[in-house]
Formats: structure tokens, sequence, C-alpha cells
């Protein structure tokens, strides 16, 4: 899928045409997925959760996770 350029994904919004209350509420999930080097720009990503991935070198709004993480846990 190199260069692949995807938008507009998302589960339909009740009065949309497409919405289907039976999977509205189930989540998008990606498992063994290599987005290195990828960008989310203007994605809605409130609740996601990343598990046992490789963040080094990810930035969220040009700071590295890596750094948040590290002061994160010196509080």
């Amino acid at each position: 899928m190199g260069g692949a350029y995807i938008r507009n994904i998302g589960i339909p919004k009740e009065g949309d045409p497409h919405y289907n209350p039976d999977t509205a509420k189930l989540p998008i999930r990606f498992e063994h997925c290599e987005f290195r080097g990828g960008q989310f720009a203007n994605c809605d990503l409130s609740s996601v959760e990343l598990v046992d991935c490789d963040v080094r070198g990810m930035k969220i709004n040009g700071f590295l996770v890596e750094d948040v993480l590290k002061l994160a846990s010196q509080k």
C-alpha cells in the first residue's frame, strides 16, 4: 500500500443514509500494520488506545511522544 491515500473513513452518524445502529459503536481496529513515516491529519483519534506499539520518532503536533512520556513519568 505504499503511497496509499486514504480519506473520509469513518462510522456514519445517525441521520446518514448509511447509518447502522448495530455497528455505529463498534471501533475500527488495526492489527499488525506498518504506518512508519505515515501521517494522520485532521483525524478524530479520541479514545484511541495504542497497545504494544513502537512509537519511536512518533510526533503529535510536533512533540516527540517519547519525550512527552518521559516527562509524564517524572511526575
